[in-house]
């Protein structure tokens, strides 16, 4: 040990010792442990590190904000204090013996004095935790830092940022760096998108989305830049050339017992060319195997005994790589002893030996095995047991294998006479129309949709009247729509299973379902209760509407299968759990909503969410809520459905309020179609008739049935033009008369059309006879027939002397 003054910093140094024959290739190991005043031990984990190859020196940084300094020529280390806990660690290239660290709390990021530990220079501006430090190797005073949800580039010639890119939400950033040539900006972000800009102009020169590649997390290049690995949690690794911006190959991980990729990086061999050959991946399982990509074959693997592997980082020539563990210790490896160990043994058995426990089960299956023994054999490898310790593991299934795992968590019995059955009786006519209903673009969904809910609703009665089976069901056809007979007997295990109770009021809502989460809110969060008490809001909005859609309005379509994942490995209960758990993770944005109106809204549109604290605080609501208003006190063990020829009977539902509301329905139908028929068809057509004819009387017709002729009309009202308006007044009175004589006669002759022509023809005769003793005006005959009927009337009298004497003055004139 010997220490260094450098000014006021006093700076101690002490020696390393590498190991120079390494059994397993490590050649040191860190750790930070610190013994506590009552002479406890306690361990501080190690959270980055960053290779400096040009000055063979090495840093890393544990979570309180230590730094530790290895240099690798002298064979020294030393330890200083930095601001705060980094979170991201580089050697800045041209600036020798400067470290750049970026500080959890602030977020700024920090140029630090690799000797001394002195800051001299500050960058501020991230609104996150930066994660990742890059440099440009043509322009080394460019320099990248980013976040998850911002990324900035600075001119640290004057130290100004010239550009930043913001991310929004589900779109955030997952790694980005400059490409080894320095001339392009390369993201990879959540959304399975990775970007590329031209670094001179930042403009957007290719959009690369893998079809194959899901949950992308990570993205590494050769040492030349000319080609470019993306993985993620999938089992898919796609090699992408930049020279022709096409994909070289894709290659199926699971080949090599890789489920899916936290991590990748080429190590970089001498004489190579820099067309790296050689790719270090991360599984999900915590291994760390490395792949040559010509032979396609995994050349070493490297599992510690102590604790799996959290994070690697290789250096920029491949002559050191760090592992950093779980438990926070370091290994630090030198690539040419790994090299030279996985050249001594045959490890390609060797990793074929590190499969899950169950593919030993499949090898030893002899060639002439019964389907019985494989299925025997399957059954052991999928046991619900096992497969919950993966899911714990690495919190979701692989989509590859999401359809069989949901099959046997079910125990689905894939009874196919039974589903024909259901098959051959048709859509049935509740669904027949169920396009008008919901807008769906796909043919082929809206044909499984319809097939999957008439299968429901023939094997029940119940969901032929349930408004809210299309939403629940949907998102299920969009997973296992592939298979129709695995997606009937899902669903109708998920509704047998974890939808007990939901039908118990059918139609009405399931008050025991919406009490219980009342309960279990009201224990674990009653200020957000009293929330929704002081809104007016019911658990008919803040549960309900979430159940009815299965979750699938609120979340996403990764995170919905993460959940159902859930869902389906654990008991009955945790749908509810799961219900209550999204409310209070969520209670911080909940409790800005003052009205009913909003908080509504709240609960049909995707809000972002944690998915991992979303998760957890289901757990924790599962495990600690009281015995007394847990719902699993009220839930039935889980029942599968019958393997047969038939399926179970479903009877979770009041069979008479059911059949009473079918049978009205019915009758209902049935009144409606009788009056129709009969009284309404009948009406409506003699109206049409009737206005028809109508409109199609001529003028003739109408003159026809006056008493008297149109001239003579004319003549007396020149004679008694002083009497105009009172002849008009008659005369409107004459036409409504006419209209309602027309408007008798056309009924009578649509109701009873033979006697109403036997009638008219006799008026026909009458007319002709009488016409000769017509006066000259229809005024006049009315007057003469008043007159016969009445005699001495001194009101005929007076109208008989006013047309004498309009006459002769007429004449006179």
């Amino acid at each position: 040990m010997e220490q260094q003054r450098d000014g006021s910093c006093n700076v101690e140094k002490f020696d390393i010792k590498l190991k120079t024959k390494p059994k397993d290739g490590v050649i040191l190991q860190l750790h930070h442990t610190v013994r506590s005043s009552n002479g406890e031990s306690r361990r501080i984990r190690i959270s980055t590190g960053i290779f400096d190859d040009a000055h063979e020196k090495l840093a890393c940084a544990d979570n309180v904000g230590n730094i530790f300094m290895l240099d690798f020529s002298d064979l020294k280390f030393w330890k200083f204090s930095s601001v705060g806990p980094c979170t991201a660690l580089h050697f800045a290239p041209n600036k020798p013996g400067a470290l750049v660290a970026a500080n959890s709390k602030k977020y700024d990021v920090n140029f630090l004095d690799t000797e001394t530990g002195q800051m001299f220079l500050t960058l501020t501006g991230h609104s996150a935790p930066v994660k990742h430090i890059s440099f440009s190797n043509n322009k080394l005073n460019n320099l990248l830092t980013a976040s998850h949800v911002e990324a900035i580039l600075w001119e640290l010639t004057n130290y100004t940022k010239y550009f930043t890119l913001n991310t929004y939400l589900g779109a955030q950033i997952q790694q980005i760096m400059f490409s080894p040539g320095g001339d392009y900006l390369v993201a990879c972000f959540q959304n399975d998108t990775v970007q590329i800009w031209k670094h001179e102009s930042m403009k957007s020169v290719k959009q690369i989305i893998p079809n194959d590649l899901k949950h992308m997390k990570n993205i590494a290049f050769t040492m030349n830049g000319r080609a470019m690995a993306m993985a993620g949690l999938t089992p898919t690794l796609i090699l992408f050339s930049m020279d022709t911006w096409k994909a070289l190959k894709s290659i199926d991980l699971m080949k090599y017992d890789i489920s899916g990729a936290q991590q990748i990086a080429f190590v970089p061999q001498v004489f190579d060319g820099g067309a790296n050959k050689i790719l270090a991946i991360l599984g999900s399982d915590c291994t760390l195997r490395l792949l040559n990509l010509e032979s396609l074959t995994i050349i070493h693997s490297i599992s510690p005994e102590s604790s799996g592997i959290r994070k690697f980082v290789v250096s920029p020539t491949g002559k050191y790589f760090l592992c950093i563990l779980k438990l926070g210790e370091v290994n630090i490896y030198n690539s040419s002893y790994v090299m030279d160990k996985a050249q001594e043994g045959d490890t390609e058995q060797n990793q074929q030996s590190m499969s899950f426990p169950c593919m030993s089960s499949y090898k030893s299956v002899a060639p002439d095995s019964t389907k019985a023994e494989v299925e025997q054999k399957m059954r052991v490898c999928m046991d619900s047991a096992r497969l919950r310790r993966i899911l714990m593991q690495y919190g979701e299934y692989p989509d590859k294998f999401r359809a069989v795992i949901w099959r046997s968590l079910l125990d689905t019995p894939r009874n196919k006479v039974a589903y024909s059955a259901l098959i051959d009786k048709g859509i049935h006519p509740v669904y027949k129309d169920i396009e008008k209903q919901f807008t769906i673009h796909s043919s082929v969904t809206l044909k499984n949709l319809k097939r999957l809910l008439s299968c429901l609703a023939h094997w029940s009665p119940l969901f032929g009247v349930m408004k809210f089976l299309p939403g629940f069901v949907f998102p299920f056809v969009k997973v296992l729509q592939k298979d129709p007979l695995l997606l009937f007997e899902c669903v109708g295990t998920v509704l047998l299973n974890h939808c007990q109770l939901w039908f118990e009021y059918a139609p009405f809502p399931p008050i025991s379902i919406l009490a219980m989460i009342e309960n279990v809110l009201g224990e674990h969060d009653p200020q957000l209760l009293q929330h929704y008490c002081d809104v007016g809001v019911t658990s008919q909005t803040y549960a309900l509407k979430i159940l009815e859609t299965a979750f699938s309005e609120v979340l996403t379509c990764s995170e919905w299968l993460i959940l159902w994942d859930h869902i389906l490995s654990n008991e009955p209960a945790f749908i509810l759990m799961a219900t209550v758990s999204y409310n209070v993770v969520q209670k911080n944005a909940i409790k800005k909503l003052k009205t009913y109106e909003q908080l509504e809204n709240f609960f049909h549109m995707q809000n972002p969410i944690d998915k991992k604290t979303f998760l957890k605080k289901a757990y924790v609501l599962l495990n600690d809520t009281p015995d007394e208003i847990h719902p699993r006190r009220f839930f039935n063990s889980f029942v599968g459905l019958d393997k047969g020829d038939c399926y179970q009977q479903f009877t979770g539902y009041p069979k008479a309020t059911i059949c009473m509301k079918l049978a009205n329905k019915e009758k209902q139908k049935a009144s409606k179609t009788e009056k129709l028929t009969l009284r309404d068809l009948t009406t409506k057509t003699q109206e049409k008739e009737i206005s028809k004819r109508l409109l199609d009387i001529p003028p003739l017709e109408n003159k026809s049935l006056h008493s008297g002729d149109e001239s003579d009309e004319c003549c007396i009202s020149k004679k008694c033009g002083h009497h105009q308006k009172r002849k008009t007044t008659n005369h409107n009175k004459g036409e409504l008369n006419v209209k309602k004589i027309v408007r008798d006669e056309l009924v009578e002759s649509i109701m009873y059309p033979a006697t109403f022509h036997l009638m008219h023809k006799e008026d026909k005769t009458q007319s002709r006879a009488t016409k000769k003793d017509k006066t000259l005006c229809k005024h006049s005959s009315k007057r003469k027939l008043k007159k016969a009927d009445i005699n001495g009337d001194k009101l005929e009298k007076e109208i008989a002397n006013l047309f004498r004497n309009g006459s002769n003055s007429d004449s006179d004139a």
